[in-house]
């Protein structure tokens, strides 16, 4: 069964303590040179990313929800939300709506399983490969030596249910407003950290009118570089992001 399978499986309290308890067996909090090396991999990533997806960046209605991707995604405090975790989830489930939860349960479904996967290759690179710093064809090497193509097109497949979630909760004027009532309770709860993590995704997809759009673009092109990395293409990030103007007229 896969990890998605069994996801759906679990209770949104369930599935949010088992994301925690991942995040906690990372071997870069015990480790400090390893953290380095991590921390390298997922800032050459993110950097390829913005490289990438910088066409998004440079427009004002696209610029917030792509920054939440780039930053909020590899840049989530997981310590202060495992805190919170263990001290007011009980709270969380009461407080925030269901639905709203779950959306927080996948955002951290796919920061661990992103993070155990650059662990992995962190490990391949500096220690495997004696490398002292990351190159296209180490990272290549390293990439499909960490994980699988079904692993990677899961990532994807979170991301965008993450974005998706936001998008229409966000749509929804019962559960936004619901969402919105519960700041106060929230923080005085201890759950300040979810709860804004929530309110900047939020943020970046209500301006957007509909997020659909560049939430399949933005993935569809990072399932082509997948691919491509897997294919052994010389050039995997040379991808096509198609233009989301193009897109909007098409509809």
């Amino acid at each position: 069964m896969s990890k998605t399978a069994k996801s759906r499986d679990l209770s949104v309290a369930d599935l949010i303590r088992r994301e925690i308890d991942i995040y906690r067996s990372w071997r870069c909090h015990e480790d400090k040179v390893f953290s380095i090396w991590f921390m390298a991999v997922q800032r050459w990533q993110v950097e390829q990313l913005t490289l990438r997806h910088g066409q998004f960046l440079l427009d004002a209605r696209y610029a917030p929800v792509t920054r939440f991707f780039l930053d909020d995604m590899y840049g989530l405090d997981l310590h202060r939300l495992a805190e919170e975790v263990e001290r007011a989830l009980p709270l969380a489930s009461r407080i925030l709506p269901d639905v709203v939860l779950r959306t927080a349960a996948v955002a951290l479904e796919l920061n661990s399983i992103t993070g155990m996967l650059d662990q992995r290759m962190a490990e391949i690179i500096f220690e495997e490969e004696g490398a002292s710093v990351i190159t296209l064809e180490n990272y290549a090497e390293a990439y499909r030596r960490a994980s699988s193509r079904e692993e990677r097109h899961l990532q994807m497949a979170l991301l965008n249910e993450l974005g998706m979630g936001l998008d229409r909760y966000v749509r929804s004027r019962v559960i936004y407003a619901t969402f919105k009532f519960a700041h106060r309770p929230a923080h005085a709860a201890g759950l300040g950290g979810l709860y804004d993590f929530l309110g900047r995704g939020f943020a970046a997809m209500k301006p957007m009118g509909s997020a659909v759009d560049y939430i399949n673009v933005f993935t569809e092109a990072e399932h082509h570089v997948v691919d491509n990395l897997f294919d052994h293409n010389v050039n995997p990030f040379n991808v096509i992001v198609p233009s989301l103007a193009y897109q909007e007229a098409v509809h």
